[in-house]
């Protein structure tokens, strides 16, 4: 049972792929896999508030990558996975060909211009409802344009964390910085599939149809 960060960081360098809540692959999430002591600890700092810090320790990334359902990504797998969910297209053509949704265009231009947004903030610029602007983050998460790349917290008088962090989302080009769409593009789409199915199959090899579905979701 993962107790700690570090635990945490290794289950996901070791899964590659690791949803934060119960997935389609059973056993295959931080939910099933969490000691009970790390949700709510006396201190209160626990799996809610680590997320920041496994982007960090990873150097992969976090987001609702999974059936639109949040979880972390490691370094290895994050590229392949970016390449198999953008089929081939950067956002332009993603969305000239009539794949990416007006409010995701919205979000898309600003990100574009700032790289990284507090959601707060990037939800006011797009002018758009908590629904909207909900639906729209996941879907250029689902498709590989968009990622979580950290949290905004309240901080006590003494420097302290507190409350739920704010998210910041962040295009993975200017996290990764400027060799990502190379990195992305070394892969082929069938290639990026193939290597994500092989690597889980490893690990549950008698969910062939579940890891299909969990790395899947792309909308092209």
């Amino acid at each position: 049972m993962i107790t700690t960060r570090e635990e945490l960081c290794d289950a996901v360098n070791r899964f590659g792929v690791l949803p934060f809540f119960r997935s389609v692959v059973k056993g295959l999430s931080l939910e099933e896999l969490a000691d009970k002591s790390i949700w709510f600890p006396p201190d209160g700092m626990g799996a809610w508030d680590w997320k920041e810090d496994i982007i960090r320790m990873t150097g992969g990334a976090y987001g609702s990558f999974f059936c639109s359902c949040p979880g972390f990504v490691s370094k290895e797998m994050l590229f392949p996975l970016l390449a198999y969910r953008r089929n081939g297209y950067d956002f332009e053509g993603f969305s000239n060909d009539g794949h990416a949704r007006s409010n995701e265009r919205k979000v898309y231009q600003i990100l574009e211009e700032t790289g990284e947004e507090n959601s707060t903030f990037l939800k006011a610029k797009c002018k758009l409802s908590d629904s909207s602007f909900g639906e729209a983050m996941k879907g250029l998460q689902m498709n590989g344009y968009v990622i979580v790349s950290g949290f905004d917290y309240r901080l006590t008088k003494d420097g302290r964390k507190y409350g739920w962090g704010i998210t910041r989302y962040a295009l993975p080009e200017a996290v990764f910085g400027d060799d990502t769409e190379s990195m992305i593009d070394s892969y082929t789409p069938e290639s990026a599939f193939s290597i994500m199915k092989e690597h889980l199959m490893a690990y549950f090899p008698g969910d062939e149809r579940h890891i299909e579905i969990l790395i899947g979701g792309r909308r092209t």
